[in-house]
């Protein structure tokens, strides 16, 4: 079965990139530099995970 392909042109390069959040330092550092900001997203989500945990597993052991 062939690709079917779209007939749209690419509004955006693929070698341009978008960003909603406004970072000064980032202008003149390379994506490698500033890449991991998904890393920070992540981790911040576990940190949050770990304290909830530990207040549902205090509640259960409050009403126990």
């Amino acid at each position: 079965m062939e690709k079917k392909k779209d007939s749209l042109p690419e509004l955006i390069p693929a070698e341009f990139r978008v960003s909603t959040d406004l970072h000064f330092e980032q202008s003149w550092m390379n994506e490698e530099t500033y890449a991991g900001d998904s890393v920070g997203e992540h981790t911040a989500l576990e940190q949050a995970n770990e304290y909830l945990a530990m207040k549902e597993i205090g509640q259960t052991f409050e009403n126990s």
